[in-house]
């Protein structure tokens, strides 16, 4: 057992190698036509991004939740907690990010928007009120990028395994800028992403749950990296990310902020910066024994302490 959880782990470093070296600009094409990756698929055009998001809509919605997912992954990711939400009288869209999912690839070319741009102009088309916004992961540091420009769009934040985004300074920075860099570690990034033995041993972990992770569709995850261009976009993304305003997010409305007790993908001293700043009326809690993905393993028991988090709103 020790020998597998050490051949996991050199598998996870080297995809964060990946993630937190990450390139300024992606190459490679565009995203393919995606007529309807799933039933209820719909896209949005903004600027020269195609954002792939689903519905689903509850009957009576006592408000409407905006979900967005974490690096590597797609809007998929929400899909359980989605459903439950819904039968909780929730409304809620999966957004999936550019360069992830069945949004547009970045390339060169490109007249590149931030990512939190590009999810409020969604947001805003779908509904000009206020929504509750979910993040999940890195879909946290882009909940809280939306929440820190445009207040005004944002009830409350929903942030589960996530923490405070603290920029790419100094030389990761320049590593970041390298063009070169980005040719060399895209089509590699892309390969491994369409490995599915190694994105399930990276999804075990993960999850800390072998049984769900085993049973689990794979290929949610592995199909968007048939698109060209989704190894250099995914490196993009990290470039353009926000970093956190924690004084801003002192000021902002009661966040619920819902992390796994045994989550192996962000180590709990990591999000000491963002849980000193939560403001106040606030929710923190840790379920124990959950991992990265407890918006997947635990989707019951996180939509409940989500639903009474909205319910005391």
């Amino acid at each position: 057992m020790r020998r597998i959880q050490k051949l996991l782990a050199i598998c996870l470093s080297f995809i964060c190698l990946f993630t937190f070296i990450t390139p300024a600009f992606a190459v490679g094409g565009a995203a393919e036509e995606q007529t309807q990756p799933f039933e209820n698929s719909a896209f949005f055009t903004v600027g020269d991004y195609r954002i792939h998001y689903r519905e689903f809509p509850a009957e009576e919605p006592k408000g409407r939740i905006f979900m967005i997912h974490g690096f590597a992954l797609s809007s998929y990711c929400f899909e359980m907690l989605a459903k439950e939400m819904v039968a909780r009288g929730y409304t809620c869209v999966l957004a999936d990010l550019p360069d992830f999912g069945y949004s547009t690839r970045e390339t060169f070319d490109m007249e590149k928007l931030p990512r939190e741009d590009i999810m409020h102009a969604l947001m805003t088309y779908l509904s000009p009120e206020p929504w509750f916004v979910a993040g999940h992961s890195m879909g946290g540091y882009v909940a809280l990028g939306i929440a820190q420009k445009y207040p005004e769009s944002v009830k409350n934040l929903l942030l589960y395994g996530t923490n405070g985004n603290d920029g790419t300074e100094g030389a990761r920075g320049a590593m970041m800028a390298n063009p070169a860099f980005i040719r060399m570690m895209g089509p590699m990034m892309e390969a491994m992403g369409k490995c599915r033995p190694l994105v399930r041993m990276l999804y075990v972990m993960a999850c800390n749950d072998l049984s769900f992770a085993m049973r689990y569709d794979i290929s949610k995850i592995t199909d968007p990296y048939e698109i060209e261009g989704t190894g250099a976009g995914a490196i993009i993304n990290f470039s353009m990310l926000p970093a956190t305003d924690y004084a801003a997010v002192k000021t902002m409305p009661p966040i619920l902020f819902l992390n796994g007790g045994s989550d192996k993908m962000i180590a709990d001293s990591a999000r000491v910066k963002l849980r000193a700043a939560l403001p106040a009326g606030s929710v923190d809690i840790t379920i124990p024994g959950a991992g990265h993905m407890v918006i997947e393993t635990h989707a019951p028991q996180a939509a409940d302490m989500t639903a009474a988090f909205l319910k005391a709103m």
